[in-house]
């Protein structure tokens, strides 16, 4: 038997998809049982006639519409063990989700986020570059998803720099942070979503004749494809101009799939494209008619799943993103598993994104 603690820590991406899909089985099931303390999963099971104990595939366990973590209450720990909130990137209080987070699924999150980095950055302690303002980083009980996507990727942090800054209700570049960074002989990795980088960051660095010869460094960056694809630009032009700003290579720019609700698991892309599927998450993706499980090849809507949450129900969520499972334990960079592509959201499925609400919000 593999614990939890044991899958968080391991290598990633070493084990075959069958392999894994046993041992999160059966650290799942006990989970299922306590999530029918809350209401709303006990009445899911119910209506299902579906008992924890009789389900056999991680395909069958019950999943949730991530729109419910807007409408209900999903926690499944004592509220009094909530020590922090965790809410989506809404345009308004009403459309985020909440996200209940007791100290353990903290922990067990951090530690699982750290060991996918892990894995396409190695172990060592760096600089990290953040292309946001300071601001969103702000130590309250209740926290963004981009506050909490930087809190989460600063783990490998030795010191960090805020590349942008936000006076007056205007976001501008903080050309002196810019300028600190230029001198540094330290390696780097860089974080941001995607859209404020293109949109805050790229154009107003190369206008101001910013250049960087940072050949080491990595950056992780997600979110606001929606828009991206709007102004036509695609991922590999975003990837090429972004990598030469930084005068790092485009195979060092990692895009990456994830979700308030699924925090700790992030779907990193790798050097062929393909977003991949660490050992302690699954991911199916459903014919959005029959919700059944499409095959490889096919385009449906993405169910993530992971075993890293006491506090709300993360073991199956439904999202509304399509993506299309394009292989398992086959991938020509070598890492076992799932890996698949997203597609984009599906139509007339609300914005809510990162990079999606921040012209929005300002925020």
């Amino acid at each position: 038997m593999t614990d939890l603690e044991d899958l968080i820590n391991k290598e990633q991406y070493t084990l075959q998809d069958d392999e894994k899909q046993s041992l999160l089985l059966e650290i799942m099931r006990p989970q299922l049982e306590l999530s029918l303390r809350n209401d709303h999963i006990a009445s899911l099971y119910a209506k299902l006639r579906v008992e924890p104990s009789s389900i056999e595939c991680l395909d069958d366990i019950p999943f949730v519409p991530v729109q419910m973590f807007k409408l209900f209450d999903l926690a499944t720990c004592e509220h009094s063990d909530i020590f922090r909130v965790l809410r989506s990137s809404g345009t308004t209080g009403i459309n985020q989700s909440q996200v209940p987070l007791n100290k353990r699924t903290a922990t067990y999150q951090t530690k699982a986020l750290k060991s996918i980095i892990q894995s396409f950055m190695g172990a060592k302690r760096r600089r990290m570059l953040v292309i946001d303002h300071q601001g969103i980083n702000a130590s309250t009980a209740e926290i963004t998803a981009r506050g909490a996507g930087v809190r989460g990727l600063s783990l490998f942090s030795k010191g960090m720099h805020y590349l942008l800054k936000q006076e007056g209700g205007t976001i501008m570049l903080d050309e002196d942070a810019i300028a600190e960074v230029s001198r540094t002989k330290d390696d780097v990795y860089i974080f941001g979503f995607t859209y404020i980088i293109w949109s805050e960051f790229y154009h107003r660095a190369k206008a101001a004749g910013f250049h960087l010869d940072l050949p080491n460094a990595v950056i992780f960056h997600s979110g606001g494809w929606k828009k991206m694809e709007d102004r036509k630009v695609s991922r590999e032009v975003f990837s090429t101009s972004v990598a030469e700003l930084f005068g790092t290579s485009p195979s060092k720019v990692h895009d990456f799939y994830g979700m308030a609700e699924q925090t700790g698991v992030i779907f990193v892309e790798c050097e062929h494209g393909h977003k991949h599927v660490p050992d302690f998450a699954h991911v199916v993706i459903r014919d959005p008619r029959t919700l059944q499980p499409c095959g490889i090849g096919e385009t449906g809507l993405i169910q993530v799943s992971s075993p890293l949450s006491d506090s709300y129900y993360s073991q199956a969520i439904l999202t509304e993103d399509k993506g299309t499972l394009l292989g398992i334990d086959d991938c020509p960079c070598g890492r076992k598993g799932r890996y698949f592509q997203v597609s984009g959201r599906v139509a007339r499925s609300e914005v809510r994104g990162c990079g999606d609400t921040y012209k929005e919000s300002k925020l």
